[in-house]
């Protein structure tokens, strides 16, 4: 398999593992998109998800465990401000930040 024919199979594959998230998985990964350095603190978009406390949790925490090619589509990236809580990080090294928006959009519309 040569680079191209790789970089295919991963994109084929992200574009898979997205079209089968579940609708608050999607509206997660859209509100994490939307910030422009790709990293939120999940108490912060639990308004925009209508989500609080452990469900708000295991929607990141679920969409941790989704994985392409072994890396997890999104990383915990360390404690919130408060202290409770987890800032969650778009893994941009298996997928496109720009592409992922149009995906999101195409796929909530």
């Amino acid at each position: 398999m040569d680079v191209i024919d790789a970089l295919d199979w991963i994109v084929e594959k992200w574009i898979y593992k997205i079209r089968r998230l579940s609708l608050n998985q999607l509206k997660a990964l859209e509100v994490l998109v939307s910030d422009r350095n790709g990293i939120i603190e999940a108490n912060d978009s639990s308004k925009e998800l209508n989500l609080k406390g452990k469900n708000l949790g295991g929607i990141f925490s679920s969409l941790s465990r989704q994985q392409i090619g072994g890396e997890s589509i999104i990383l915990a990236w360390g404690r919130a401000k408060g202290g409770r809580g987890l800032r969650w990080k778009l893994n941009e090294k298996i997928i496109n930040k720009v592409e992922l928006k149009k995906l999101i959009k195409e796929i909530l519309r």
